[in-house]
């Protein structure tokens, strides 16, 4: 069922409250009633499918009943997701019952499983608002910006555009674009810090002045302050001393972001709402198209930014994300503007933000696009950022997590969703570790006897096929809904992700440090990328694959020894893992490989408008 939910979804859903064809849920009951009696035999498939089935179709129509912005294959799915943490629970529960394990061993596995219970529910909650975009029908929160009027609200916006040793001419290019916003109640404010190099700021300088001339009043003003600690977060707070005293609300562009005519236009009037305190607009990138290497990472990008995010705005836990967004300049500063100790000072504020009791909101529509990091290397360092950051938040503001007696309140599931969030990195680290030391230990037991050889029930080579099948068809579907229908883009961007994998985990770890992190800008330049240096900056990655490889050929000799179908499963496990790490040296060469054929520079300024799609 959990297959045929997925294609039901894909084939209804076109986008947010946007859905193709009405209920057909008696076709796709049919189909799961077929392929499971096809799996276990037709009679004795059908009397043992018959009661979860009734269950299934009871559990449905509750939540459909109960959570009437879901849609017809949402409700379907939800009540799978949920139906199957508890039936793979319990089915867990008696393996472990059943492979004899010494008592001990078996208590402290039985007493893990059900802890893990807790955060596996906590997960599915978060895919409920991750998913909204493929299982609602009715949004309680605006998903698309208006068509702005005349009349409406029009305060003043001090646009805040830091930069550090950027090419000038894309700098340039961004403050042109600035320019030309239809919108007529405005300030650019241009920081360059700490830039040593004069021929990289001086450019701005002279540029600040000819917009001004061409204007016929003063709209940019540029400053170079050096020396300036804080890195991004720095600039920014230097900046709110010195902006307008009049500008009502605070914008954030970084420096390679060209953005779209209609950027303040269509979202400053969300701010007539005094409860909104941020405007966020995704991440979206331009130049990437001729670059395997860059396609592989705007496609890895896109789900997250076109899907996740929005799905969680409508649950209360948007957030920033550093650029292309807006915020009120009298809350933002009376939370203490911008923390210079997190490497995600973007998101961060807006977790003080909603607890000073306001709201934000994430708009799905592109209103600007930047460039992605030209290296491999440079890649992994905006990723380490992005996870190592969130993991720092937690840190430092945990107390406002605490449940609503203990802590204010926050809108919706923000609490949950922004623990979850923090914690992912880490979560994935302990699963991991924990399975390789559960597998050493059953192993190492069976091969002296302590245990004998496990049995796996052979219905695991049907229900297999099923899991991937229903992943692939989520997965495609979710591109899909951020432009992408070419499958093989969708698996470049599933390399992408991938090959991420180490640098995610060595952040999560790295962000529970008392010390400082040193922030790390994203160069667009990408120079000094040689092919010893990329495979250099996988080393970490390169190793785990191979060690992975190593101990899948090694679970395949002793198959025989330690039960043949977990011996073959078990390799299978360590097998993907180590191909995990191992996309990594391949993304570092397909790096070299796209900037020695001179593709993926930042060369082409005249770049086509920006589209809202």
């Amino acid at each position: 069922m959990a297959l045929v939910a997925s294609v039901w979804i894909s084939r209804n859903v076109a986008g947010p409250a946007r859905s193709r064809v009405p209920f057909s849920g008696a076709v796709d009951l049919l189909a799961a009633s077929v392929i499971t009696f096809l799996a276990t035999g037709w009679m004795a498939g059908f009397r043992a499918s018959l009661p979860p089935l009734l269950a299934f179709l009871a559990l449905s129509v509750l939540v459909r009943l109960t959570a009437r912005n879901l849609s017809a294959p949402g409700s379907a799915w939800l009540t799978i997701d949920f139906a199957g943490v508890l039936i793979g629970w319990l089915w867990s529960c008696l393996f472990i019952r059943e492979t004899a394990l010494p008592p001990a061993l078996e208590a402290l596995a039985l007493v893990s499983l059900t802890l893990g219970l807790v955060f596996i529910v906590a997960r599915c909650l978060e895919r409920v608002a991750r998913e909204a975009l493929l299982t609602h029908r009715r949004w309680r929160e605006p998903n698309e910006a208006p068509e702005a009027g005349p009349g409406h609200f029009r305060p003043k916006v001090s646009i805040h555009l830091p930069c550090y040793a950027e090419p000038p001419e894309v700098v340039m290019e961004t403050m042109n674009r600035l320019a030309a916003l239809d919108y007529d109640n405005f300030e650019v404010l241009v920081c360059d810090n700490n830039t040593r190099d004069e021929a990289l700021w001086r450019p701005l300088e002279r540029h600040t002045r000819e917009l001004n001339a061409r204007a016929g009043r003063e709209i940019f003003r540029f400053f170079h302050v050096s020396p300036l600690p804080g890195a991004k977060a720095g600039a920014l707070n230097y900046l709110l001393r010195h902006m307008a005293k009049d500008a009502e609300l605070v914008s954030v562009v970084d420096a390679d972001y060209y953005s779209t005519p209609d950027f303040l236009k269509r979202l400053v009037p969300f701010f007539e709402d005094p409860q909104i305190a941020y405007v966020q607009t995704p991440h979206d990138y331009r130049d990437y198209a001729d670059s395997a290497f860059l396609t592989s990472c705007y496609w890895e990008y896109m789900p997250n930014n076109k899907v996740d995010m929005v799905g969680v705005h409508e649950y209360g836990g948007a957030f920033t994300i550093g650029t292309m967004c807006l915020l009120r300049t009298r809350v933002l500063k009376c939370v203490g503007g911008w923390a210079e100790w997190c490497l995600t000072e973007d998101s961060e504020v807006s977790v003080r933000l909603r607890a000073a009791g306001y709201r934000g909101i994430y708009i799905g529509e592109t209103f600007g696009r930047g460039l992605i990091p030209a290296t491999y290397s440079d890649y992994k360092k905006q990723r380490f950022r992005w996870t190592a950051g969130p993991v720092q938040q937690l840190v430092r503001h945990w107390r406002l997590f605490l449940p609503t007696p203990w802590a204010r309140p926050m809108p919706g599931w923000t609490k949950l969703l922004e623990v979850l969030r923090c914690i992912a990195p880490l979560q994935n680290l302990a699963a991991l570790l924990s399975g390789l030391i559960v597998l050493g230990i059953v192993s190492a037991a069976t091969l002296l006897g302590a245990l004998r050889p496990i049995a796996v029930p052979d219905i695991v080579w049907t229900v297999m096929p099923l899991a991937i099948a229903t992943q692939l068809v989520r997965v495609w579907q979710r591109y899909r809904l951020t432009g992408c229908d070419r499958i093989g883009a969708m698996i470049r961007g599933e390399i992408a992700r991938a090959s991420l994998s180490y640098v995610v985990l060595a952040a999560g770890l790295a962000g529970l440090s008392s010390k400082p992190l040193a922030w790390r800008r994203t160069p667009k330049f990408g120079e000094g990328d040689s092919l010893k240096a990329a495979l250099a900056s996988v080393r970490g990655e390169t190793v785990l694959g191979a060690a992975g490889l190593a101990l899948a050929g090694a679970m395949l000799v002793l198959h025989g020894r330690i039960g043949d179908t977990f011996g073959m499963l078990a390799a299978l496990g360590l097998a993907l893992i180590a191909l995990r790490f191992l996309c990594a040296p391949y993304m570092a060469w397909l790096s070299f490989r796209d900037r020695r054929a001179g593709t993926g520079l930042v060369q082409d300024l005249t770049i086509p408008a920006v589209s809202r799609a």
